[in-house]
């Protein structure tokens, strides 16, 4: 597999840390600081690109790899209830991973969270505080002369 976990732990705030993966597609980062899910977007757009889509099976179980080591139960990803057809960048969510019976929009549940047992998601209230992947974008490979 193309795939490689560089974890590093760097403090900002004092309080929050990242965690950043790299896949031979897309690199994300795990901010373990509970935030809600609109302003996690906020500080993924900030900082890095948006909330986290992920587009396949290989980028799921690279998330779910990753808040298993960082000993996160749960995080925000970008997809929202509108109806649940894109993420939060605005590309077309056409992977899914939905716990059975997920979503069910109990209580104004219009947010998606990433759970680190199952690698399922879950609807949940989107004012919920909780740690968020964001996106950093495409992975550009670079050429170097010696």
């Amino acid at each position: 597999s193309s795939f490689f976990t560089f974890m590093h732990r760097t403090p900002l705030n004092n309080k929050k840390h990242l965690f950043t993966i790299y896949n031979n597609v897309t690199n994300y980062v795990l901010v373990n600081e509970t935030l809600t899910w609109p302003d996690a977007r906020m500080y993924c757009r900030e900082h890095h690109r948006d909330l986290a889509s992920i587009r396949n099976q290989e980028e799921n179980d690279n998330i779910l790899q990753a808040l298993k080591a960082s000993g996160v139960a749960y995080a925000w990803i970008g997809l929202y209830r509108n109806p649940w057809a894109f993420w939060s960048d605005k590309s077309p969510s056409t992977f899914t991973n939905w716990k059975t019976g997920e979503p069910n929009n109990i209580i104004a549940e219009y947010c998606a969270a990433f759970n680190a047992v199952s690698g399922e998601w879950l609807d949940e209230n989107c004012g919920n505080m909780v740690p968020f992947f964001c996106f950093k974008g495409e992975v550009t490979q670079t050429l170097s002369f010696f």
